[in-house]
Formats: C-alpha cells, sequence, structure tokens
C-alpha cells in the first residue's frame, strides 16, 4: 500500500493516460462508474511499481525514493489486481512485466483516442448456416479490425440475421426464410437510417451461403462510403493488406446457345460438366477465373474493386450477345467479398435477370437458389 504524497498533477495525468480504466492486462474495467448499478465514483488505487519503500513490493534500496512521485512508476489500477500485484502474487508480478502491461494500455488509449472524429463507422453483421456449420460473429469480436482506419460509430453493430435460426441450406425453405429476413431487416434498421443520412461510413462483416451475399449486395449497390471486409484464415483477420494485384480472366463462350450460364471460379475450379448435369448442354458457358484459385486469396481492397471491373465486363458482355432478356444462370466459386461485390456492381435497370445456384455436397452438387430479377 502506497504511503507516499502523490502530487495532484501527477495523478491527474495518470488518469488522462489511462482513461480512468484498469491497466491490468485484460481489465480494462472502467474506475469512474459500476458496471453493476452505474453509479459513477472513484474507485481507482494508484499503485506503484517499484514500491515507494525499499520493503513494499518490488522496493529497491535507491529507486524506491527516487521513483515514489514519478508518473512511469505508476498504475491506475481496480481493487481486485492493486491486492493481486501487492499481496496476493507478487512474485508473479516484477517490474518488468508492470511496465509492459502499463505501456500497452496507454499506447492503445493514445491511438484510440487519437483517431479523428470523422472516421466512425457503422458495423453491420450478416450471417448464416453455411452447410450445418453455424456462424459466430459479434460486435465486440469485430470491433478491433476497424482500427486505426476507423472506429466504431456506436457500442453495438447492426445484425440482419436471424436470431436463433436452425434452418441450414439443404432444407427447402431455407432460401425463402432468408431472403424474407433480409429485406425486412434492411428495409428496417438501414433504409431509414440511408434516407435520414446517418450513415457516413459502414463496415460490413458478413459470412452466408454465398447466394445470399450476392443478394445482400444488391441492396448495397448505392452505398459509397462501404467497406467490405473479407475474413481470412492465414492469418485469422479480417484486416486487409496493402493493394494487391489479382488478374481476373474472363473467357467467353464458344457457341451461342439458348441458356447462358457464368462460372465463377475463384476459390475453386467449376467443371462445364457440372453445369450441363443441371441445365443440359444447350448452354453457353462463360468464365471469370483466376490462375490458382484459393478460398484464401483475398487480401486487399483492390482485389475487390478488380473483380468488381471485371464482373461488369463480363455483365455487358453477355447482354451485348444474348439480348437484355436472357436469363444468366450464376455457378459460383468465390470468396464472401466477392460474392458482395458482385451484387453490388449489378445493376437492376440495366443488367440481366440471375438465376444463382449454390454448391450443395447434401443434395448432390450444384442446386438452384433463387433468382434476382431485373424489374
Amino acid at each position: 500500500m502506497s504511503v507516499s504524497y502523490i502530487p495532484e498533477k501527477t495523478k491527474i495525468l495518470l488518469w488522462g493516460k489511462s482513461a480512468g480504466r484498469c491497466q491490468y492486462r485484460g481489465c480494462n474495467t472502467s474506475l469512474y462508474r459500476d458496471d453493476l448499478t452505474q453509479a459513477e465514483f472513484n474507485q481507482c488505487y494508484i499503485a506503484h511499481i517499484v514500491a515507494d519503500s525499499p520493503n513494499g513490493p518490488r522496493g529497491h534500496v535507491t529507486r524506491s525514493k527516487e521513483l515514489k512521485q514519478s508518473l512511469s512508476n505508476l498504475m491506475l489500477l481496480c481493487d481486485t489486481h492493486h491486492r493481486l500485484i501487492d499481496k496476493v502474487e507478487v512474485e508473479n508480478h516484477p517490474e518488468d512485466v508492470l511496465l509492459l502491461m502499463k505501456k500497452e494500455h496507454e499506447d492503445r488509449i493514445d491511438l484510440i483516442t487519437g483517431i479523428n472524429p470523422n472516421m466512425k463507422s457503422e458495423i453491420i453483421i450478416y450471417k448464416a448456416s453455411i452447410g450445418n456449420n453455424p456462424v459466430m460473429m459479434t460486435y465486440d469480436s469485430l470491433k478491433e479490425f476497424l482500427i486505426p482506419e476507423k472506429y466504431p460509430a456506436r457500442n453495438g453493430a447492426t445484425d440482419l440475421s436471424i436470431s436463433n435460426s436452425t434452418s441450414v441450406d439443404s432444407r427447402k425453405t431455407f432460401w425463402e426464410l432468408q431472403l424474407e429476413n433480409l429485406d425486412d431487416q434492411f428495409k428496417e434498421q438501414v433504409l431509414p437510417k440511408l434516407r435520414k443520412s446517418e450513415l457516413s461510413h459502414i463496415s460490413l462483416f458478413a459470412m452466408a451461403p454465398i447466394p445470399l451475399l450476392i443478394k445482400l449486395g444488391t441492396y448495397l449497390n448505392d452505398i459509397q462510403q462501404l467497406d467490405v471486409r473479407q475474413k481470412r484464415r492465414n492469418p485469422d483477420t479480417w484486416k486487409f493488406d496493402d493493394d494487391i494485384d489479382t488478374v481476373y480472366n474472363f473467357t467467353t463462350a464458344q457457341d451461342i446457345k439458348a441458356q447462358v450460364a457464368l462460372k465463377i471460379e475463384l476459390s475453386d475450379n467449376v467443371a462445364d460438366e457440372r453445369i450441363i448435369r443441371v441445365l443440359g448442354d444447350n448452354i453457353s458457358i462463360y468464365s471469370i477465373s483466376i490462375d490458382h484459385p484459393s478460398n484464401d486469396f483475398v487480401k486487399s481492397r483492390k482485389q475487390i474493386i478488380d473483380f468488381g471491373e471485371k464482373i461488369k465486363e463480363a455483365f455487358r458482355e453477355i447482354k451485348k450477345i444474348h439480348g437484355q432478356d436472357v436469363l444468366l444462370n450464376i455457378f459460383p466459386a468465390m470468396p464472401i467479398s466477392l460474392a458482395i461485390q458482385l451484387g453490388r456492381v449489378w445493376m437492376p435497370k440495366a443488367d440481366v435477370s440471375m438465376k444463382i445456384f449454390d454448391q450443395n455436397y447434401i443434395l448432390g452438387g450444384f442446386v438452384e437458389a433463387f433468382e434476382i430479377r431485373n424489374f
């Protein structure tokens, strides 16, 4: 327990650097408000890293006196962690460990509070089960990926998902249920805020079957300040790297036939036979591909933008050859962000109608999910 006088100026500086929160690693408890009752009062303890007396925790014959009023030697702590470092587990909390905790906390506070106020972004979440695998995404698990480019506009997110749904994409009712919910949630939660210009920027985190992500993108095609995020596996993050170039190849069909299909071969190859098995052989098959398909190749925003330009090129070429009234069958094998981008660049008054197929192993291959009409 500290027995030294600490100048008021030093206390204020410590409060400022810690943002009034416990500096013990992983705690971050607010020390000006009781989390249970929300009553506001000062419940902090100012702890010495090197004790203010030689006999105290981490005390030193000469340095205790030298550092007893030094800001660099003080930590703001809650009662639990003050007792932990000074009484319960002193040996597990040497000087270097506490100094690192203090630095990490103060650096984080400096980073967050130093962000320009006009860099707010509303987090929008959309998730649906993929096969039998439920998707877990929460505001708390995603907010860190905005910093330092953006920071959350509020302490929460807009979630367009169905709550506690157990429906899976192999059931006939799955697509109808999901589409109805997505339409309702967008009109209720997002559209009114857009009309009132309350959403200056959106960060979209989505994980769902590809057809639903394409449909989601069609709702967002007029939103300019939108950052579509991509979940990466290695490393495990939603953050982007610097600009990366990917060459997207658009291959036209060899013959003009009654039906038209576009296979998107980005996360895997799609053999023509898989399409013919569904639609028959009276079909013109176009393709957008990359040299080495991978489900984890999207690492930058530029790759998403460039794909958008390539899919627009494909839409224009197919309409020019087959006419405005053709129904374009989409067979996608693609990352989530690019599926959303496909929906975003599709223009309902300019592009042809689409029928979206979904790869479903339980049902034995590609199956029709739903249509997206241009009227």
